[in-house]
């Protein structure tokens, strides 16, 4: 079976890269997802608009 799916490639603080599988539509793993990420940010703004 091919592996389809990206790393994370996030730095660590090691300071190599992470080699966990990013989640699906993201760039990133679920650790490194964090705040800054384009998911978190729409979420934050949906959340904004329902007010």
């Amino acid at each position: 079976m091919v592996r389809t799916q990206s790393r994370c490639g996030a730095l660590t603080q090691k300071g190599t890269r992470c080699q966990r599988l990013a989640m699906v539509g993201a760039s990133r793993c679920d650790l490194h997802r964090g705040e800054w990420s384009s998911y978190e940010t729409e979420k934050r703004r949906a959340k904004k608009r329902r007010k």
